[in-house]
């Protein structure tokens, strides 16, 4: 988006703005010239990108970023068919139902504060006998072509969620800031309320509090697209499924069992500080396989185990098959190693050199007299021309 780019906006003249509600609910979270940037969105029809810039005195830059705070609230929809820009301007939501949305009302508190938001909340009490007339008493309804109403299933649930919560018993630690990460996430990721619980609940932590930071993690690791199972040798496929249907301690059970040894405490108190971690159950799976099977191990060793989970979480190992990928890299490049080692001993093979005849102690002198003389020759010759050059 450039100065002179040209702008049309769609729905002029049919915005319901309060410009009470907007200054006291929405200015805290979009700041003042996004609040600018709005009112006239509703006065423009047509023009170019420059004339916002001239009338709110600011650059392009800031132009932008206010423009993306009130797409990001849904004040705004922006279409760019590289001719025109079109921008269709929305209604802000009315006073109460911004403060009864949960998501707009703690967005607020993050901005202005809980007890501010709670005296924006508060209403005067009504009194006396309600006389209004209820709906049927005055319109008459054909109730046979009444159209359905509409259910909304894009609003996140958190009323819903939250009550999911307090029966599993998992807390917030931070709960404004936790409230707002969860919608993001819900949105970012495309899930309902209760998709996105399961996956909460999964990386919570120990003391079941919410762990985002996780949770994100896990989310992002989920939504990469994965490596078909095929394309696995068999033996490492076979362990990518067995990895998804067991927990930690059933795997290394299992293992053991086979071996003839037993889990013992340690190694339990390894794979529950891997939880304690969030390391995935199925990436867990596959250490233990790769250390006791593959590494030949007995048994779990914490610096090992720590070694390798600390590599995989740095690198967003959060899946078995990212797991197995990892491992078969680790062993490609130990191959590779291996080989320039042992290309690097072939060239630091020292050569033997052939010792002078002379060094020989059977060596005899088969020079002719001849051949002496000469030889004589050129060495008085040479030292007469060096005394020559040093006079």
């Amino acid at each position: 988006m450039r100065a002179g780019d040209s702008f049309t906006i769609v729905n002029r003249g049919k915005i319901s703005f309060d410009a009470e509600t907007f200054t006291l609910l929405y200015l805290p979270i979009v700041g003042s010239n996004a609040f600018a940037l709005y009112q006239l969105l509703t006065t423009f029809s047509t023009g170019r990108i420059s004339h916002f810039l001239e009338y709110l005195n600011i650059g392009l830059n800031p132009f932008l970023e206010s423009l993306d705070k009130l797409s990001g609230l849904g004040l705004v929809k922006v279409f760019d068919d590289h001719t025109m820009l079109y921008f269709d301007v929305k209604s802000p939501l009315t006073y109460d139902e911004f403060l009864s949305d949960d998501f707009y009302k703690q967005l607020l508190i993050s901005r202005i504060g809980e007890n501010r938001v709670t005296g924006l909340s508060k209403k005067i009490e009504v009194k006396g006998q309600n006389i209004s007339k209820k709906f049927h008493e005055v319109y008459k309804v054909d109730f046979d072509n009444e159209p359905k109403a509409a259910v909304s299933t894009d609003s996140f649930d958190m009323g819903a969620f939250k009550s999911l919560m307090d029966r599993q018993g998992l807390t917030f630690s931070n709960e404004n800031l936790e409230r707002l990460s969860l919608y993001s996430l819900a949105e970012k990721f495309d899930l309902n309320w209760y998709e996105l619980f399961k996956k909460a609940e999964s990386t919570a932590n120990a003391d079941k509090t919410l762990n985002l930071s996780a949770l994100t993690r896990s989310l992002s690791a989920s939504s990469e697209p994965q490596v078909a199972l095929s394309s696995f040798p068999k033996a490492f496929a076979d362990l990518i499924v067995s990895s998804k249907s067991h927990e930690p301690v059933e795997f290394i059970q299992q293992i053991k069992s086979q071996a003839g040894g037993f889990v013992s405490g340690d190694e339990r108190k390894i794979l529950n500080n891997l939880t304690k971690q969030n390391l995935p159950s199925e990436v867990q799976n596959v250490l233990i396989h790769y250390i006791l099977v593959q590494q030949k191990n007995a048994s779990l060793s914490s610096n090992f185990v720590n070694t390798l989970a600390n590599d995989w979480m740095r690198n967003k190992v959060f899946t078995a098959e990212m797991a197995v990928k990892r491992i078969l890299e680790r062993s490609e490049s130990a191959q590779i190693k291996a080989q320039e080692k042992q290309n690097f001993t072939k060239k630091q093979t020292k050569i033997v050199k052939e010792a002078p005849k002379w060094s020989n102690p059977s060596y005899e002198n088969k020079t002719s007299e001849e051949e002496l003389a000469r030889l004589e020759k050129i060495r008085l010759a040479s030292l007469q021309k060096l005394k020559g050059e040093q006079q």
